[in-house]
Order: C-alpha cells, then sequence, then structure tokens
C-alpha cells in the first residue's frame, strides 16, 4: 500500500495579481497525493518523471523530443511513455508540476513577440529591448496623487502609430505600484484601439527603478505568446492522456504557482528551468535523490549508454590517460558534494549555471538580469550561455570556430539537404534555410505566405512584407538552399534576408539547419538518435553529420583533399558512418579524450599541434569550443560574484590573451545536469581543476527538480 502526502492544491493559492511581488503562497486546503508527475519542456527535449510523493522514489521517466508546432505533442509523449513504464494509470497522477527553458531560450535568442512600451509620467531616458517606445504625460506622486492628468489624446495616437509594428503592449507609470490609475487606463484604451495582449508593470513589481520595472513589464509582455503556448500544450497532452490533477508552474525563485497564474505573470517563468535544475541540486546536496539505476529517461542510443541514468563522479585529472580511450573510469557513487556547489545544466539550445550555498538555491531579491533584462522579477541566482547541442557552428575567417547563440537543426535531423561541402562556409553562411514540415525537420516545399496574427501564432498581415514571400517563393520553387546562395538568389541586402529568415523562423514557416555538437556526437560514435520514439523518418542520420563534419575538417585544413567535381562528400560519409563508433571515445563515457586543456582558445589544441585533418577531429574541436563557451561562462558567473567588475568580463576571456598568461581554478565542485553535460563537462571540470558530478537521473534532472519542489523540497530556498 501507498503512503500519502498532503501537498497544497494548486487552485487555492492566492492570485499573484493582488500580491505581484510575493511568491504564491500554500492553501490550508491540501489533498492526498500519491504521486508526482514532473515535466521539464526545453528548446530540444521534453522529459518526464513520475515520483512516488511518500518515497521520492522515481518510478519512472522517460524522454521525448520538443514539439515546437505543437507542444502537447511532445509533453504528451513523455509522460505517456513514463506511465507506460511505471505500469500505472494515469488516474494515479495527483499532481503535476511542469518546468520550462521555452522562457529563457526565447530571450537569449530574441524571440518572443514584439514589444511597444508605453512609459507615463517620466520624462527620463530608459532603454530596454523592445520594437518601439513612447513617453507620454501623466504618472501619479509617491503618496498616490496624480502628478499630472494622462494625456489620453496623445496615447491613442501613439498607439495607432505602434500598431502595425508590434504585437504586444507593455505599460509602466510613474508610482503605478502605488497607484496603478493610469496604467489600467492605458491598458482599457489599448484594447479599444488595438485588441492585443497588454501587461502593465504594476502587475509584477511593488518597488521603486522605472528601468527595472519597464524591463519587466516588457519582458512580460514578450513571453506572453511564448507562456500561452506552452501553457496551452501542457493542457491539451493532460486532456489526451486523461490526467485530471491540479498543475502547478515552477517559478524562477524556486516554488510553485497555479497555471493560470504563470500567465498573468509569463516573467516569473524565465528562470523556471534553472530553479528547476536548483532544487534537484538541492535534492542531492541534501542526500535526498534517489539512487536507483533504472535507465528509462535516457533518448536510446549510443550517446545514452551505460551509466546514463546512474551517478558517477569525474575527476579534474586523470595521469596516463591514453588517446581514443576514457581516462576516467565512472564509479557510482551516491556520495552528495560539499554543500557549495555549480549546478550546470547543459541542454539544446542554452546551458545554465547556477550556484547553491549551504546546501540551498541562492536567491537574487533585487531582481534577475538575463542579458540586456535588468528587471524586478525574483529568481535563482544564474548565468545563461547560448551553447547547447543544438548550437550552430560557424568556421571564422581566423580558423576558430564560434559555438552558438543560434539554434537550429543539426544536420543529422534535417532530412535532405544539398551536399555540405558545397555550401558550409566560414562565418554566417554556414547554413541552410529549408521549410518546416510538421515533425519538425526539414522538407521540400515551404508552406504559404505567411498571414494572420502575429508572434508565434503567425505574422501580422504587414509583416508578409517582400522578403518574406521572396525567400518563401525561393524555397517552393528550389527546396532548402544554402543562406548564401539565397542572398545571391534574392539580391536583397544581407540584413533585410536575415530579418525575413528570423520572422519566418519565429513563425515556424522554416527552419534554419547547419552543423551542432550534437553532430560532432553523432560522428563520434557517442550519439544515435536514429531509433528515438517521435522523430520524423530519416532522423539521426550519421551519413549527414559525417559529410558536415568533412566539410568542416576540409575548411579547418586546406591539405584535405578536395571534394571532386559530380562526387559527393555524403557518400564518403555513408561508409564512415560504419567506422565512426570504432574510432570514437567510448561510447556513453564523458567527452574527456581530447589531450590537451579546455582552456586553450585555439580549436587545434589536442591535435598535435595541427589543424582538425579527419572528420573525427573536426566534431572533437567542436565539442571542445562547445566546452570552453561553457567555462567561459561558469568563469565569468563566479567571476562577476566574487569580484565583479571588468576583472570577471577579463578572466572570461583570458585565453585570448597572447601575453599574460592567468590560471583558474574553482573552489567548488560542479553538478551536471541534461544528457549533453556528460560529453562537454568533464573538460571544463579539468580546465578548472574541480570535479563534476552526475548524479542519478542527471539526464533528466530539470523533471524531478520541478517534481521535488512541488513536493515541498524547495521551502528553504534561499541564501
Amino acid at each position: 500500500m501507498t503512503s500519502q502526502t498532503d501537498t497544497p492544491t494548486a487552485s487555492n493559492a492566492p492570485d499573484p495579481l493582488d500580491q505581484p511581488d510575493q511568491p504564491d503562497q500554500t492553501s490550508p486546503a491540501t489533498r492526498p497525493v500519491r504521486y508526482v508527475m514532473g515535466v521539464d519542456t526545453g528548446g530540444t527535449c521534453t522529459d518526464a518523471v513520475l515520483v512516488d510523493a511518500a518515497t521520492r522514489r522515481v518510478v519512472a521517466s522517460a524522454k521525448r523530443p520538443t514539439t515546437h508546432h505543437d507542444l502537447g505533442r511532445g509533453m504528451a509523449g513523455a509522460m505517456a511513455a513514463a506511465l507506460a513504464a511505471s505500469g500505472l494509470p494515469a488516474s494515479a497522477v495527483d499532481l503535476v508540476s511542469v518546468s520550462t527553458t521555452l522562457a529563457t531560450n526565447a530571450v537569449v535568442e530574441g524571440q518572443g513577440a514584439e514589444v511597444g512600451l508605453f512609459i507615463i509620467g517620466y520624462a527620463g531616458r530608459i532603454t530596454v529591448p523592445c520594437a518601439s517606445m513612447d513617453a507620454i504625460p501623466g504618472g501619479h506622486k509617491l503618496d498616490g496623487s496624480e502628478e499630472e492628468p494622462l494625456a489620453l489624446h496623445r496615447l491613442v495616437d501613439a498607439i495607432r502609430l505602434m500598431q502595425n509594428r508590434v504585437d504586444a503592449y507593455a505599460v509602466c507609470g510613474m508610482m503605478s505600484f502605488v497607484n496603478p490609475a493610469h496604467e489600467l487606463v492605458a491598458e482599457r484604451a489599448i484594447g479599444m484601439v488595438d485588441p492585443k495582449p497588454v501587461f502593465c508593470s504594476h502587475l509584477a513589481s511593488s518597488r521603486a527603478g522605472m528601468k527595472e520595472r519597464a524591463a519587466t513589464a516588457v519582458l512580460n509582455a514578450r513571453l506572453l505568446p511564448v507562456m500561452r503556448r506552452f501553457l496551452d500544450g501542457v493542457r491539451t497532452a493532460l486532456e489526451d492522456l486523461g490526467i485530471a490533477a491540479p498543475v502547478v508552474v515552477v517559478r524562477g525563485d524556486a516554488t510553485a504557482m497555479p497555471m493560470d497564474a504563470a500567465l498573468r505573470n509569463a516573467s516569473a517563468t524565465v528562470a523556471s528551468g534553472p530553479a528547476a535544475m536548483a532544487g534537484y541540486g538541492a535534492a542531492h546536496a541534501a542526500g535526498r535523490l534517489p539512487s536507483g539505476k533504472e535507465d528509462a529517461g535516457r533518448l536510446p542510443g549510443k550517446g545514452a549508454g551505460r551509466n546514463a541514468a546512474s551517478p558517477a563522479t569525474v575527476p579534474s585529472a586523470a595521469p596516463n590517460a591514453l588517446p581514443g580511450t576514457s581516462p576516467y573510469p565512472s564509479a557510482n557513487t551516491d556520495t552528495p558534494p560539499p554543500p557549495d556547489a555549480l549546478i550546470v545544466d547543459v541542454g539544446g539550445t542554452t546551458t545554465d549555471v547556477t550556484l547553491l550555498r549551504r546546501g540551498r538555491p541562492v536567491i537574487q531579491a533585487d531582481g534577475m538580469v538575463v542579458g540586456d533584462w535588468e528587471t524586478h522579477v525574483e529568481a535563482v541566482e544564474m548565468f545563461t550561455v547560448g551553447v547547447g547541442g543544438d548550437s550552430l557552428v560557424r568556421p571564422e575567417a581566423d580558423g576558430t570556430l564560434s559555438v552558438g547563440p543560434l539554434r537550429v537543426v543539426p544536420l543529422c535531423m534535417a532530412g535532405p539537404l544539398p551536399d555540405p561541402a558545397q555550401w558550409l562556409r566560414a562565418g554566417g553562411r554556414a547554413r541552410c534555410v529549408c521549410p518546416v514540415r510538421r515533425e519538425g525537420a526539414c522538407d521540400e516545399k515551404a508552406g504559404p505566405a505567411p498571414s494572420g496574427p502575429s508572434g508565434p501564432s503567425g505574422p501580422s498581415p504587414q509583416s508578409a512584407d517582400a522578403a518574406e514571400r521572396a525567400v518563401l517563393d525561393h524555397l517552393n520553387a528550389h527546396g532548402p538552399t544554402p543562406a548564401g546562395d539565397l542572398l545571391r538568389a534574392l539580391r536583397l541586402p544581407e540584413s533585410t534576408l536575415e530579418r525575413a529568415i528570423d520572422r519566418l523562423v519565429r513563425q515556424r514557416t522554416v527552419q534554419v539547419t547547419g552543423f551542432t555538437p550534437t553532430d560532432a556526437l553523432h560522428v563520434l560514435g557517442l550519439l544515435d538518435l536514429s531509433d528515438v520514439p517521435d522523430l520524423p523518418p530519416g532522423a539521426g542520420n550519421t551519413a549527414a553529420a559525417l559529410a558536415g563534419a568533412r566539410a568542416l575538417a576540409q575548411l579547418l585544413d586546406k591539405s584535405l583533399p578536395p571534394v571532386a567535381e559530380g562526387e559527393s562528400a555524403l557518400g564518403d560519409a555513408e561508409t564512415g558512418a560504419e567506422t565512426a563508433a570504432a574510432s570514437a571515445t567510448v561510447p556513453g563515457e564523458p567527452f574527456d579524450t581530447v589531450p590537451g586543456s579546455a582552456a586553450s582558445g585555439d580549436i587545434t589544441s589536442g591535435f598535435s599541434g595541427t589543424p582538425p585533418n579527419t572528420p573525427q577531429d573536426a566534431a572533437r574541436a567542436v565539442l571542445a569550443a562547445a566546452s570552453q563557451r561553457i567555462e567561459d561562462a561558469v568563469v565569468q558567473h563566479v567571476a562577476r560574484r566574487e569580484v565583479g567588475g571588468n576583472f570577471a568580463a577579463y578572466l572570461a576571456q583570458r585565453h585570448r590573451h597572447a601575453l599574460l598568461r592567468v590560471n583558474v581554478a574553482l573552489g567548488v565542485p560542479m553538478v551536471g545536469i541534461g544528457a549533453a553535460s556528460r560529453h562537454l563537462l568533464p573538460a571544463v571540470a579539468r580546465a578548472l581543476s574541480t570535479t563534476v558530478t552526475f548524479p542519478a537521473r542527471y539526464d533528466v534532472g530539470n523533471a524531478l527538480g520541478a517534481a521535488l519542489l512541488a513536493l515541498g523540497e524547495g521551502d528553504a530556498a534561499g541564501e
């Protein structure tokens, strides 16, 4: 017989509109909870974990691809697989806790709604990332009395000027957290003139600071369509599976809020994924993680091989390691790290870093900073860098590699494409643009020219401009096209073409593909997605990844024989696919076989002083470059916290200075989360003279963290 735990219901939590800055408080009303379903939706994969509420034991877990065209499909697939593995019916789930990095990814990638901002009663200069901004006379004093009447006619004129350029609005009035009257009137006026989503700053902040309050309002407005799509997906998935349990959403401050509140306060979810991983890390530090060796959560294939779900610790150095072998034995251990640790989550789109102090997540009470956004949103202290498994790899003219921040479809997942040897070039042209088919890979034909409402639900009629129509017409006529060929064929200014492609990508009409760390893992035999459920036919094509790696190696090492005219690198790749695993590292082990230190900025590091000259060398160089970016992010985050100022930025770029050598050692261990972390973090740990631990279920750590936070594991959050 299963024990039962009392957990608050989501429906009885107070509305965050009434208490904008306070975490949702639990209600005295409780319901018995037997099993909790934790779900995490990332840019690449969606994970589900079923947890016994009484014992905290993981009953089953599953990983499925995130289906961006229909988020509910990916969530339903992951939850259904977890239920099937557990043998339990849908009715056994009494609580669902969801987290997501979609909001974080949208900020990093510059996606989301185009926002028009109205500043009321403030004449100072405010710089926030928005599409359009106007200052309107009005506002209030500190005691709530009116500073001057709201200039309503001026506001209406400004709305009409903005309405064809924006998808949503944000309103920030002087002292509106004392008296929101002018914000509410402005919201009503916008609804009458241009009925689009509006977010007012008083709903999310009750503190002074116009810039931070304006940024918080814009961020909420920008993320409204992202969060609406996510929550609609959650509802659809639960309905399809017959799960009638209450749903809570992990907030950035490591607490949970009702699902409807997440839509009204979307910015609170920006750090939802990092908060879930902080909850997972805190449970690990306290020794409360389950130690089971079940492997239900892994993606099938070589990359998820042995030890994928069992815990392991990788030391910072291993003597006498032989090239081509794994120098680090994977010893299972349930010993938690010291209470202070860095939690590093390597996802498909971004890598998130957060800190545990004395075993508890550190909360930024004065508001988080994400990229250009300085906000009043309480969240776990975090640092996000745009590098992950699906980050675009760009060979630069100087022979180095750049990884991210753009997320693309890996070559191994994209379907039929022109031979990479003909288009993989230095700079921004290492990409191919292709139409989207419903399964998420590239298709031969594009859809019709966009029309309908803007944002992720579709663009505004005005946005279907000549450049976008020209791109779609060309793709319909010629199929997937390299970015350079598209530029030459359309004869558009490069900036105009880039904007058109960006909008079409956000509308999910076209996709961009290129070589990624995921392709590199396929080349080295560390990952094989060809048999993963719910992926389109042809996904996990190692031959395509090898063709890209060969083209990359050719670009980096001019001594390689060029592909002869009429000869395809794909033919060579198909042959090489059969032997990739034999020349790669041991499947399932960390990517730690590149000799030398990941601290070197030169991509030739670890290759006997010579540039890559085989596809496998190029793949290793890509993983080394990705590890380097993660290392820089870790150093910058810790240095900014410890010393601040320009010194933190210098330390993060220290390997680029030829005349001065600075060695940095991390004073805390790292904990790795995410399926790709095992391949990228050992090199980071080695370079920073520390260790990295991969606890049980590290590959679905955010989903497990979401479940544990819903069960109260985050009650002690805050330093």
